[in-house]
C-alpha cells in the first residue's frame, strides 16, 4: 500500500476530499486508430513539351517571314510608283529637249557648213550593199546545280538576313 500513495493520475496533488476511488491504471494503452486520409483531387501540373515550344518557335519564325515578305513587297511597290513618276517626267523632259534641238536645227544651214567642209552628195557607185546571211546562234544560260537543300537554306539565311538588316 505504500506504493499506492504515489500512484496518481494527471496531476501530481491528490484531492483527499473526493469521494472518488482513483481508476486502475490500464495495463495498456489502446491502440491508436488511424484516421482515414481524404482524398485529395489530384493537383493539375503544366507540363510544356518540348516539340510544342519548338513548333511556336518555328510558327514564331514563320510568321516573321511572311510579315517582312510583305514588308519588302509594300517597300518595292513603293519604289516602283517613285520610279515610274520619274520615268515620266523624265520623258516629258526629254521630248521638250528634243522638240527644242529639233527646231533649232536648219537644214539649209547645216548643207551650206558641209560643202564649206568639203563634203558632197553620194553618187550611185559609193553606195555598198552588204550580204548578210550569217547563221542564227543562241546562247545556252548555265543552270543552277546546286540542291532543293542548299537553295532552301540560301532563301533562309538571305531572309534572316534581310530581317537583321531591317532592324538594324
Amino acid at each position: 500500500m505504500a506504493d499506492r500513495k504515489y500512484d496518481f493520475y494527471g496531476s501530481a496533488a491528490y484531492d483527499v476530499r473526493t469521494t472518488a476511488v482513483p481508476r486502475p491504471r490500464p495495463a495498456r494503452l489502446p491502440e491508436e486508430k488511424p484516421l482515414p486520409k481524404a482524398k485529395q483531387a489530384p493537383k493539375p501540373r503544366l507540363a510544356i513539351a518540348p516539340l510544342a515550344v519548338v513548333g511556336l518557335i518555328v510558327v514564331g519564325v514563320l510568321l516573321m517571314m511572311v510579315v517582312y515578305s510583305y514588308v519588302q513587297l509594300y517597300e518595292a511597290t513603293d519604289r516602283i510608283g517613285e520610279l515610274s513618276k520619274d520615268l515620266a517626267s523624265a520623258q516629258v523632259a526629254t521630248e521638250k529637249i528634243r522638240s527644242t534641238y529639233e527646231s533649232r536645227i536648219d537644214l539649209a544651214q547645216v548643207e551650206a557648213r558641209a560643202k564649206e567642209l568639203g563634203m558632197t552628195q553620194p553618187s550611185a557607185r559609193q553606195t555598198v550593199y552588204l550580204n548578210i546571211a550569217g547563221a542564227d546562234h543562241a546562247e545556252v544560260l548555265q543552270v543552277d546545280q546546286r540542291g532543293f537543300l542548299e537553295k532552301a537554306w540560301d532563301a533562309v539565311s538571305d531572309s534572316f538576313n534581310g530581317v537583321l538588316e531591317y532592324f538594324h
